[in-house]
């Protein structure tokens, strides 16, 4: 079963086309990396599928909902209640950890658990020890944003994204505001995820990480998939020339 679907997806900013027919499928219980120069339009493509920016034309699928899709000339987005429904499968982990400085790393996460999910403090409470314990911060339940490392945040943030039980995770550069120290610890949590099956795409820069944790990695450039196929067999063996200029960097 895919767990997203996204077709011939387009979407521009002004006169610049940054997503130009993109087709991607993330089948359930797949980790799949999507890598590539900065500007290629990745973000972007995280960006559409988790709602934060609206495409322009094709058809995105998640968790078997319809999110949107073209019809007559026009994108057509569901309603209220079903982007609600649609929002409550996937988590989504920021760059920069967009935590909340004037909550407790404990209400962090247990603020949406309560509010939207409609849990009792008492179960978000569970929810939210296990979680802590799972990305060793247990100890730091009722400490601030502030007062915790990069990396430190960044694994609230996984733990708030895992908390509503979503049936694929979204990662944004989960690495890329982290020294190389703290990056360690945040890879590790996600490595774990995947050895439990979490349905995830990651878009990184960590090029080892993603041939190594990955099963399929997406190249994109200039808007376009350049190549995807097996992970390790991407990383070692790239087939396309843009590709293979691309890794040489790494």
């Amino acid at each position: 079963m895919n767990i997203l679907e996204m077709h011939d997806i387009h979407k521009s900013f002004n006169d610049l086309d940054v997503l130009k027919g993109i087709d991607l499928s993330v089948s359930q219980g797949e980790v799949v990396a999507v890598i590539g120069p900065s500007g290629g339009g990745k973000s972007t493509l995280l960006r559409c599928a988790t709602t934060l920016e609206r495409i322009d034309s094709g058809k995105i699928v998640i968790g078997g909902d319809v999110l949107c899709d073209s019809a007559d000339g026009k994108i057509h987005y569901c309603d209220k209640n079903m982007l609600s429904e649609i929002r409550s499968k996937f988590g989504l982990v920021f760059q920069n950890f967009n935590l909340f400085p004037h909550f407790s790393v404990r209400r962090n996460i247990t603020e949406a658990l309560i509010h939207v999910h409609k849990k009792s403090k008492e179960e978000a409470n569970k929810i939210c020890d296990g979680l802590l314990a799972k990305m060793d911060l247990t100890a730091k339940a009722d400490e601030y944003p502030c007062n915790l490392s990069g990396g430190q945040q960044q694994r609230v943030s996984i733990a708030r994204a895992l908390a509503t039980n979503p049936e694929i995770i979204f990662f944004d550069e989960p690495t890329s505001a982290l020294d190389p120290e703290l990056t360690k610890g945040v890879l590790k949590v996600i490595r774990e995820l995947a050895q439990e099956k979490m349905t995830m795409v990651i878009v990184t820069h960590e090029m080892s990480f993603a041939r190594d944790v990955a099963d399929r990695i997406v190249f994109m450039d200039g808007g376009v998939i350049v190549e995807e196929g097996p992970a390790y067999e991407l990383v070692t063996n790239p087939k396309q020339e843009r590709t293979k200029a691309f890794l040489a960097g790494y």
